[in-house]
C-alpha cells in the first residue's frame, strides 16, 4: 500500500474549512479543479489544494471521476455532518474527525502511525522522527526513500492539529484546528541530554471520558470489527479492543477503566444497543450488539438534535 506525506501543504484542518468544502462540494462537486475556486472558497491556491486532500482524509468526501473529471461527493459521514453539525460544534463529530484521520494508513500515514504504532507517553522532535523512519524502513514497500522534509512537514503538521496555540493570540489571530479541544497534546521545554540543550517535549495525553459519548464510542468498536478479519464475529477481545490499530483504546488513547465506564453508561442509556463483558478464565470477551456502525452514528446525531430542539423550546420565552 503506497504511502502518503505532506499532501497537506503544510496547512492542518482551521475552523470553518470543513464547512467551507461541504456547502462547495454539493454546489459545484468539481469545484477543487475549477480556477475560481480559490475565489469562491476564499482560500490561497494551496489551502485549496490542502482543503481536497483534507476533505477526503477526515472522511467528509470521496474523489473520483464525475463526467470525466475529478470531483468529490459527501460520504454518509459527511451527510450527516451537512444535515445536523455543518460547523463541527459536537464533541462527537469531533472525535468521528480523528478517528477518520488515524484509520486512514494510505492518506495520513503519520496520524496512522503515530496513534496506532506508536503511541508515546513523551517526544521530542528527533525522537519521533527515529521512530516513524525505524517503522517506515520495516514495512514492506516499493520505495522506502522518504525525504526528511516531508516527515518534518507532517509532524509539524500533527503537532498543530492536536495542540492547542501556546501565543498570546486573540481567536480572531489564528484559527486553531477543531481538533485541539480534545486535548490529545501538551507541550512543555525539558533538558535534552543528547543533544545537551532545552527542547520541547511533547506528551500524548489520555482522551477524556467526560467528553467521550457512549454512541461514539460503540461506533468505532462496531466500526473495528467491520472492517477487520472478524466481519461475521460479534465477539471481540477486550484487550483486542483496547490495542488493536484504529479501535477504541488507540482512538481516544483511555484505559481499561475508563472503557468500562463507558460500556456501563451505553448498558444503562441504550439497552438495545448493549455491550456485553464477560470475563471467564482470565479471558475478558465483548459481545457486540447487531447493528450496523453507521446506524449508530445516525442515532448518535438525531439524539443531538433531538437535544438541542429540546433546550430551544424551553430558552423560548413564553406566550403572554
Amino acid at each position: 500500500m503506497p504511502f502518503t506525506f505532506a499532501k497537506h501543504e503544510t496547512f492542518y484542518i482551521r475552523d470553518g474549512w470543513l464547512n467551507k468544502g461541504i456547502q462547495a462540494i454539493q454546489d459545484t462537486p468539481h469545484i477543487f479543479i475549477e480556477d475560481q475556486a480559490p475565489e469562491q472558497l476564499g482560500l490561497g491556491k494551496n489551502m485549496v489544494r490542502a482543503l481536497r486532500y483534507w476533505m477526503q482524509a477526515s472522511g467528509i468526501a470521496v474523489e473520483h471521476f464525475i463526467d470525466r473529471r475529478p470531483g468529490q461527493t459527501l460520504t454518509f459521514f459527511g451527510e450527516l455532518l451537512r444535515d445536523y453539525d455543518p460547523y463541527q460544534e459536537i464533541d462527537g463529530t469531533i472525535w468521528f474527525l480523528h478517528h477518520n484521520l488515524i484509520s486512514n494508513l494510505e492518506l495520513t500515514t503519520t496520524w496512522y502511525w503515530f496513534f496506532n504504532h506508536y503511541v508515546p507517553s513523551r517526544f521530542t522532535y528527533l525522537e519521533f522522527v527515529d521512530r516513524m523512519r525505524f517503522w517506515l524502513n520495516a514495512q514492506v514497500t516499493e520505495d522506502n526513500n522518504f525525504a526528511d522534509s516531508s516527515i518534518r512537514k507532517d509532524f509539524d503538521c500533527l503537532i498543530k492539529t492536536y495542540l492547542p496555540s501556546q501565543r498570546n493570540t486573540s481567536p480572531e489571530d489564528v484559527l486553531e484546528s477543531p481538533l485541539t479541544t480534545l486535548r490529545l497534546l501538551s507541550a512543555y521545554t525539558d533538558f535534552d541530554e543528547e543533544t545537551g540543550k532545552k527542547a520541547k517535549v511533547y506528551r500524548l495525553e489520555a482522551g477524556s471520558p467526560d467528553n467521550i459519548h457512549p454512541l461514539v464510542m460503540l461506533y468505532v468498536l462496531l466500526k473495528a470489527q467491520q472492517t477487520g478479519d472478524r466481519q461475521q464475529a460479534r465477539q471481540v477481545g477486550l484487550q483486542v479492543a483496547l490495542r488493536e490499530p484504529c479501535n477504541v483504546g488507540r482512538t481516544f488513547n483511555i484505559r481499561p477503566t475508563h472503557l468500562e465506564d463507558l460500556l456501563s453508561q451505553l448498558n444503562d442509556r441504550y439497552p438495545d444497543w448493549r455491550v456485553q463483558l464477560t470475563r471467564t478464565g482470565g479471558l475478558d470477551q465483548l459481545t457486540l450488539p447487531d447493528v450496523p456502525a453507521e446506524r449508530v452514528m445516525e442515532g448518535y446525531y438525531i439524539e443531538q438534535a433531538d437535544a438541542a430542539e429540546e433546550v430551544q423550546t424551553w430558552s423560548r420565552p413564553l406566550k403572554a
